[in-house]
């Protein structure tokens, strides 16, 4: 139970914090709604798990957020990822790992130059692991980041490319992000 309620007020913080300085400084440009279909590398990672070694291999997905700019700089967004992998336990048990995320996140965005941009992530993620043969059926969360960049194609579409953590330990490990964002 304390650890719920710590995530709760972190990320009620952050919340606030992140709508505090968007309404400060909103000027209604730049702000709307977003969409951002994406392509998704999950990089995968050895873990220990109920005393046997997980070794995730590389695999691939899809994903998606939905989100609201609040001015040029910062947005809210919700996110959801689907990937699977393959997965060896104490190298000779092998499976194929389903992970599906969902996320909430604030975001900053800063143009460089251009139409060049980086952009910042911070938010809190739950992540369900399901293996099969391995008989494993997990709910992860934790505290996700990221950190990318877009470059704008047209008033409303930019490419988008992140490299995303977490605190969560999960054969997942690290993703790699590609899409392509559509603003209304």
């Amino acid at each position: 139970m304390k650890g719920i309620l710590r995530k709760f007020i972190v990320g009620g913080l952050t919340l606030l914090a992140v709508s505090q300085t968007a309404s400060a400084s909103s000027s209604g440009e730049g702000s709307g709604f977003y969409i951002v279909p994406k392509a998704v590398v999950v990089l995968g990672d050895t873990i220990t798990h109920h005393g046997h070694e997980l070794n995730g291999d590389a695999g691939v997905g899809a994903g998606i957020d939905l989100g609201y700019s609040f001015t040029p700089n910062y947005a809210l967004e919700l996110s959801a990822t689907h990937a699977e992998a393959d997965v060896v336990e104490d190298d000779h048990v092998k499976d194929t790992a389903e992970y599906t995320t969902y996320g909430f996140n604030a975001v900053y965005t800063r143009i460089l130059f251009g139409h060049f941009a980086i952009l910042a992530k911070l938010g809190y993620a739950w992540e369900y692991e399901k293996m099969d043969k391995l008989h494993i059926k997990e709910t992860l969360d934790g505290v996700t980041y990221a950190l990318g960049f877009e470059y704008g194609v047209a008033d409303n579409m930019e490419l988008v490319f992140e490299a995303e953590g977490a605190n969560v330990t999960s054969s997942r490990g690290e993703s790699l992000l590609f899409g392509l964002k559509y603003k209304f």
